[in-house]
C-alpha cells in the first residue's frame, strides 16, 4: 500500500504545484497589466494637460489681442529707392525733362535703357538682362 499512497500524493503534489505556479503566473500577468494600464492613464493625463494648457494661452492671448487692438503690422515701406514705385518715379522723372525740352529723345531713349537695365539686375529677370544694347 506504501507504493500506491506515494503514488497518489505525488500525483496529487503534482496538481497543488501545478496550480500555484498558474496562479503565481496569473498574479504576474496581472501586475504587469496593472502597470501598462497606468502608464497609458499618464501619457493620456498628460496629453490632456498640455492641450489645456495650450487652449487656454492661445485664449488668453486672443482675448489679450483684441483687447488691445490686435497684432502690430508694420506699415508698408514707400521708398522711392526700391521696387517697381522707384522704377516709375524714375520714368516719370525722365519723362517729364523730355517734356520741359531738358534731354532730347536720344538721351531720353538711353536713360530709359538704363533704368530698365538697373531694375533687370536688383531684379535678376534673364529676360531684361540679355536684351542686346
Amino acid at each position: 500500500m506504501s507504493a500506491t499512497t506515494d503514488r497518489a500524493l505525488g500525483t496529487l503534489g503534482r496538481v497543488l504545484l501545478g496550480g500555484v505556479a498558474l496562479l503565481f503566473a496569473l498574479g504576474v500577468a496581472a501586475a504587469v497589466l496593472a502597470v501598462l494600464q497606468n502608464l497609458l492613464a499618464a501619457l493620456l493625463s498628460l496629453l490632456v494637460t498640455a492641450l489645456l494648457v495650450v487652449g487656454v494661452g492661445y485664449a488668453l492671448y486672443w482675448a489679450g489681442s483684441t483687447l488691445l487692438g490686435g497684432e502690430a503690422t508694420p506699415e508698408p515701406v514707400e521708398s522711392s529707392e526700391y521696387g517697381p514705385a522707384a522704377d516709375e518715379d524714375a520714368v516719370d522723372r525722365l519723362t517729364e525733362k523730355y517734356r520741359d525740352g531738358a534731354l532730347t529723345e536720344a538721351e531720353l531713349e538711353r536713360e530709359l535703357e538704363r533704368v530698365m537695365d538697373e531694375t533687370a539686375d536688383d531684379t535678376g529677370d534673364p529676360e531684361r538682362e540679355s536684351e542686346p544694347n
